[in-house]
């Protein structure tokens, strides 16, 4: 239990700091070209772990699903998240793309009967406040904010899939496969690879070691104790990106950011304690 809330908390400091790392690499580039760079740099990291050990047994059903999850996790989710990092401040996108636990929770409940416990419910509502105290850069709700909600709603649908995938695949292999088929589907559409000295430091080098390591932990931690658990304490990654930008990108931290992430870090505490239940777990 604590070396998946340890790898879960390792993870969001990944994104954290990832956030910023993104949004200068994507300066004066196009989402899908950053992903695209990303993703063919992960991929070449993680490939001398997969020549010396290789990936296990793969089924249609394994690959079918691997592709879903590939689709939700890194082509469209992370697509929308790059788009909401461009039209805006990290500490104003991440936030709002950390909604995921709460979707990740009722998808939990409705997919894996999993039991609704007192610590998600508290850890979902004070990250859900968290996303309301943040100041908006107009005040109210924009397109751009919807673009990060989204961004959240996507992920989750792919963060469900790995309590099954994990079953059958290591977290490497899956990391592997799931990069690889999102290089294919950009390339798909873009049929290029974009290389700049900027793009080449932040969203190669930098963006693909961060997105192993975070991808990594993130799995490995959802093998140990379940998306359930895992997404609310992700969801800490505003506390990291929030001051990564203040730090590196000379961006504002009001008052209002403070308290947000306080309603965090509070929350990574609730989900670390021991459950309350709820609903009981389905059976069978």
């Amino acid at each position: 239990m604590l070396l998946g809330i340890a790898l879960a908390i390792l993870s969001a400091v990944f994104w954290g700091v990832g956030g910023v790392i993104f949004k200068l690499g994507l300066r004066g580039e196009s989402e899908l070209s950053g992903n695209l760079l990303r993703s063919i740099f992960a991929v070449l990291f993680l490939s001398p772990v997969i020549l010396i050990k290789g990936i296990e047994p793969l089924t249609a059903e394994l690959v079918a699903l691997v592709i879903f999850s590939a689709f939700f996790a890194f082509f469209l989710g992370d697509f929308l998240y790059f788009r909401a990092l461009k039209e805006s401040a990290v500490s104003y996108a991440l936030p709002l793309a950390s909604t995921y636990p709460v979707y990740v929770a009722i998808l939990g409940l409705i997919v894996y009967g999993y039991p609704l416990t007192l610590n998600v419910v508290l850890a979902s509502f004070l990250t859900v406040l968290a996303v309301v105290t943040i100041p908006k850069e107009t005040g109210k709700f924009t397109f751009k904010s919807i673009i990060a909600v989204f961004a959240a709603l996507s992920w989750s649908i792919s963060m469900v899939t790995l309590d099954y995938l994990t079953i059958y695949l290591s977290p490497v292999s899956l990391a592997f496969l799931r990069l690889v088929i999102n290089s294919a589907m950009i390339y798909a559409v873009v049929r290029e690879v974009k290389v700049s000295r900027n793009t080449l430091i932040f969203m190669g080098f930098l963006g693909g070691f961060i997105s192993v390591a975070g991808i990594l932990s993130f799995v490995t931690s959802v093998k140990l104790i379940g998306s359930n658990l895992v997404a609310p304490i992700t969801a800490s990654s505003p506390v990291i990106g929030s001051l990564a930008g203040k730090v590196l990108l000379k961006e504002k931290l009001s008052s209002r950011h403070v308290l947000a992430l306080v309603f965090v870090f509070i929350a990574v505490i609730a989900i670390s304690q021991p459950s309350v239940m709820i609903t009981p777990a389905s059976e069978g």
